[in-house]
Order: C-alpha cells, then sequence, then structure tokens
C-alpha cells in the first residue's frame, strides 16, 4: 500500500487562512478574557507582595498558583487568540505545541496548587493549634517546588511517550491531539486522556476536603465559641470552595468533549476552553471579594482594625510563622 502522501503531521493545529465570523468572535473571546486574567493575577501578585496579611503559607500558595495561572493566560495572550482572530497558515504546527506545552504546564501547576490551597484552608481549620508548625516557610517552599517538579514531569510525558503531542488548534477552539501516523486509529492523546481524568478526580478530592471543613466549621458553629474565628473561616470556605465549583465545571467539559469533532462537541469545546480561562479570572477575584483589608486598600482606606488583622494566622504566635524554621 502506498503512503497516504496527503497526510501533513500538525494539519490540526493550522489556521484555515481566511478567518470566519466565528473564528474573530471566539478569538477575540480567548484574547480579551485571557487578558483580563493576565492583568487580575499581576494584581493579585502585587497584593500579596505588599500586603502583610498574605505573608504567610496561604500567601506563598495562592502566589504561586497565580502565577501558574497569569503563563498560561499569556499563552493565549500571545498565540490562542491572535492565532483563531487571523487563522494564518505559515505558522508551523510546532509552535501550537510549543504553545500547548507551555501553556499547559502552567495550567496545570495552577491547578495543583489550587488543590495545596484547599488541603492548606482544612487544616487551618481542623487543627488550628498544629498549622503553624506544619507550614513552616521551609515546608512551604519544598511543597511548591515539589510541584512546579512534579507537573514539569507530566508535560515531558506529552513528548516523551510516542504520539501522545498536543497542540492549540485555531479551527477546534482548543488544544487538541496532532495525529503522527495517517494509518493510526487513534484520534486521541493517551497521556492527555489519562492526565485530564486524574485532574477531575484529584479536584473533586478537593471538593471532599471542603465538605470536611465545612462540617468543621457547622461544629464550631454549633458550640458557640471562636466567633470571630468562624466568620474568617467562613470567609476562606466561601474563596476556595466557589473556585473549586468552577474548576470542577470547567475539567468536567474538557473530559467530555475532547477532541469531539460533532457540531454540538464544538459549541461545548469553546465553553470548556473558555470556562477554564474564567476559572482563573474567578481565583483572581475571589482574593479581592473575599477579603475586607484588600477592598480597603482599593478603596484607599485603611482600617487600623483591618490593618491589625493577621487573617490568615490561624493561631496567635508571638513571632510571624515565616520564621518557625
Amino acid at each position: 500500500m502506498l503512503p497516504n502522501e496527503s497526510f501533513v503531521f500538525g494539519s490540526e493545529l493550522m489556521g484555515r487562512s481566511s478567518p470566519t465570523r466565528v473564528d474573530r468572535i471566539v478569538g477575540f473571546s480567548i484574547l480579551s478574557l485571557a487578558f483580563s486574567a493576565v492583568i487580575l493575577g499581576v494584581y493579585n501578585v502585587y497584593l500579596i507582595k505588599k500586603m502583610k496579611i498574605f505573608h504567610n503559607a496561604f500567601g506563598w500558595f495562592w502566589a504561586s498558583r497565580t502565577i501558574g495561572e497569569i503563563g498560561s493566560n499569556l499563552v493565549h495572550v500571545f498565540y490562542s487568540g491572535p492565532m483563531t482572530i487571523l487563522q494564518p497558515t505559515f505558522v508551523s504546527p510546532t509552535a501550537g505545541i510549543v504553545a500547548f506545552t507551555v501553556g499547559y504546564f502552567f495550567a496545570c501547576h495552577a491547578c495543583v496548587m489550587h488543590q495545596v490551597v484547599s488541603l492548606n484552608r482544612m487544616l487551618a481549620v481542623c487543627t488550628p493549634l498544629k498549622y503553624r508548625f506544619i507550614f513552616t516557610k521551609r515546608v512551604c517552599h519544598v511543597l511548591i517546588a515539589i510541584c512546579w517538579i512534579e507537573v514539569l514531569f507530566v508535560i515531558l510525558a506529552y513528548l516523551v511517550v510516542p504520539c501522545n503531542m498536543v497542540g492549540y488548534s485555531p479551527t477546534l477552539y482548543e488544544y487538541v491531539f496532532a495525529k503522527c501516523d495517517p494509518d493510526l486509529e487513534r484520534d486521541y492523546s493517551i497521556v492527555g486522556t489519562v492526565v485530564n481524568r486524574f485532574c477531575w478526580c484529584v479536584c473533586f478530592a478537593t471538593m471532599v476536603s471542603d465538605v470536611v471543613t465545612l462540617v468543621k466549621i457547622i461544629q464550631i458553629k454549633k458550640s458557640g465559641t471562636n466567633t470571630k474565628d468562624f466568620q474568617r473561616d467562613v470567609r476562606f470556605f466561601c474563596q476556595t470552595s466557589v473556585q473549586n465549583i468552577t474548576m470542577m465545571i470547567a475539567l468536567t467539559m474538557i473530559v467530555l468533549v475532547n477532541n469531539s469533532k460533532s457540531s454540538d462537541g464544538m459549541l461545548m469545546q469553546i465553553f470548556a476552553f473558555n470556562t477554564l480561562i474564567l476559572t482563573h479570572i474567578n481565583n483572581a477575584v475571589a482574593l479581592i471579594v473575599f477579603n475586607p483589608e484588600v477592598r480597603a486598600r482599593i478603596a484607599g482606606r485603611q482600617s487600623s482594625s483591618i490593618a491589625r488583622e493577621s487573617s490568615h494566622r490561624i493561631a496567635p504566635s508571638k513571632t510571624s510563622e515565616w520564621h518557625q524554621n
């Protein structure tokens, strides 16, 4: 049998040369949402650096996750969005693979750190006296480094395992499998399928930890003790649980419509891809909405009571938890 001479590796990742009205709408949606996520993310990092209430385990975890979200959305700003709007055919498919590799690396780290933040909140509520001894500065730095390294190995699996590469498709508006052989019956990345489903399971486990946190908060409420801590814990629970819900919605859609070619599937692909960006926006906005200290700073006022409150320190300490090494 003669080889398929019409087969072009990475053809799924190339533009259609003449952008359609849908291309422009979807492209501008990706570009505008990603740009908003980048701006809000940078502002989050700025707040964490400038405000002492975030100079702790929670702040470091949040900053690391936010950096992941910024990196992921910068790829959309400089590649995914423009490619979808312009639909060029001269851009090599390799660029789409690089865009996925870089963007997914940062997005996966953001997802992993999202679980760490939720676990941090659960331990803060359930074990308040042990919290500052568990999350010392050294432990936090090591944990963050491990998460970055872990994600690096996950991304390398796409490139090392034969015929599993994925890239951004400006015509399908999402990350898709780049078929490496015309005779290959499989039209999906095995590595991608495993990673997506594993991420879904991890995110679901995070929601379970949220339930544990909620149960503990209810117990504290019924006991009638620590009213001030209760109000603060409710804020933090809402902050993390709302994010987990939107993340679960995005991951569920990604798992369900992965590489779907139907017209309905196409709409779901667009929705799933943009919902993940919206999740990053939601995460950045949550820091502002659920923290009165941040809102006071934005409003240009600094209440003395707010300034003195160490909102994210669960147990009182004579010194900052960052010196508990």
